[in-house]
């Protein structure tokens, strides 16, 4: 009777072979999770000042993006009827998002509260119907790392994202 099977000496091979590779891979994997969720992240921000543009665009009145202190903490989509660039209570809100995780965002001055359109497309400060020209920039980074995305808005209402350095995210 011929019996079938590995043997405990195959096993234990087969075991320190898996487990080898799963420590020469799994950093590079980690590493893969926490760039895709940067990238993620910013394109979601991204997302939100495109909607925030057409939305201005599509009424043919300001409409706002503003964050609650932070724009990692989330931030909300809304029509700005007194132009102030603060949600009141009977300003319609478009849209909100939560909270993002793993990341910080580094904001200048101009765009640090929020970023508004008005009608035309262009981004525009608040304070008055058409305000002064807004342009900025937001840098995405992650919380442990040194590199991260840029978002930049040009004076006419345009958003790029591009990758940045290591300086700005340090």
């Amino acid at each position: 009777m011929t019996r079938q099977g590995f043997t405990l000496l195959e096993l234990l091979t087969t075991l320190t072979v898996l487990s080898m590779l799963l420590l020469i891979g799994l950093p590079g994997f980690t590493q893969w999770i926490h760039s895709t969720r940067l990238e993620a992240a910013t394109e979601a921000l991204l997302a939100g000042v495109q909607l925030t543009r057409s939305s201005a665009v599509m009424r043919n009145q300001r409409v706002t993006m503003r964050n609650p202190g932070n724009w990692a903490s989330g931030w909300e989509v809304f029509v700005d009827l007194d132009n102030n660039g603060a949600r009141g209570g009977g300003e319609p809100l478009i849209v909100s998002r939560g909270a993002q995780a793993g990341i910080r965002v580094i904001a200048n001055r101009p765009v640090r509260d929020y970023i508004s359109f008005v009608g035309t497309g262009e981004s525009r400060l608040a304070g008055a119907p058409l305000g002064g020209f807004q342009a900025g920039t937001l840098h995405v980074c992650a919380l442990d790392g040194d590199s991260g995305y840029a978002l930049i808005l040009a004076p006419g209402g345009r958003m790029r994202m591009e990758k940045a350095g290591a300086e700005p995210c340090a």
